[in-house]
């Protein structure tokens, strides 16, 4: 599994032990979770072999489609994924007690209809787990150009920039294109695909629907350092006094890493 996806599987994990959430589940009951945007469902999989109810959902989109590989999956077939139409799932509504989402919502255009159908699929006091980069981080992760992505949309300086990157060396997935080709095919993909918002803009809109919002960029980077030479470093990564670089680092290397809590309802 990817790093991404095994930090979600273990933070999911960790989320359905909370009391709050154990006390909404019927105790023969695993907690019921989704990930929303789930790609090939890998952290779905992950999941359900660890004893949760996992569920995925996606739209599939063109962008960046895992359909071929779910359509003839058992997963897809009973009902555990499903394809999503305009945003919103077939499931109804107080459904999950975690709604997960990794990458996925720099993706979509109208994010005020994706948090409200999260919270419409929330349970009461349901959590929902977001990795996202914001437009402040430095390097544009889909294709590694420092900056692309603070470019006006299908301007000729995102272009020439992407190109001269390319040329000096930059850029993921390389092979088989020349570096026009390759700067032209990610500089049009940024323009149709993603839409990258402010902290402030992201925040006002998890407000809307959310209470509690809890950044976990250190917690990211510790779980990231323990996998690495530099272990011995991971619980440093999450001190009082060190937390504050530690989250400035994630937020500008990778973006953001955060719960918010669905309001209990009387």
């Amino acid at each position: 599994m990817l790093p991404n996806h095994e930090y979600c599987r273990d933070a999911v994990l960790a989320l359905v032990q909370l009391p709050g959430l154990d006390s909404r589940s019927p105790s023969d009951r695993p907690a019921r979770v989704l990930d929303y945007g789930c790609g090939a469902a890998q952290i779905v999989k992950a999941l359900r072999a660890a004893g949760v109810d996992a569920y995925g959902a996606d739209v599939f989109y063109d962008g960046g489609s895992h359909f071929r590989a779910l359509e003839h999956d058992e997963l897809f077939t009973s009902g555990i994924v499903r394809r999503m139409e305009s945003d919103r799932t077939d499931f109804d509504g107080n459904t999950f007690d975690v709604v997960f989402s990794n990458q996925v919502l720099e993706h979509v255009p109208d994010l005020d209809q994706v948090l409200g159908e999260m919270h419409r699929i929330l349970k009461p006091g349901g959590v929902v787990l977001s990795l996202f980069p914001d437009r402040s981080v430095w390097r544009e992760g889909h294709c590694g150009i420092p900056f692309l992505h603070r470019f006006p949309k299908r301007s000729r300086l995102r272009m020439s920039y992407a190109l001269m990157m390319r040329s000096i060396g930059f850029g993921y997935f390389k092979e088989g294109r020349t570096r026009r080709e390759w700067s032209r095919n990610f500089c049009e993909w940024l323009d149709n695909w993603t839409y990258y918002r402010s902290l402030t803009d992201i925040h006002q809109g998890f407000s809307r629907h959310f209470t509690d919002v809890q950044h976990m960029e250190d917690e990211y980077l510790a779980f990231r350092l323990r996998r690495s030479p530099l272990a011995s470093l991971a619980q440093a990564s999450q001190t009082p006094v060190v937390r504050p670089l530690a989250r400035y680092i994630v937020r500008r290397n990778m973006g953001l890493v955060f719960t918010a809590t669905k309001p209990l309802e009387n």
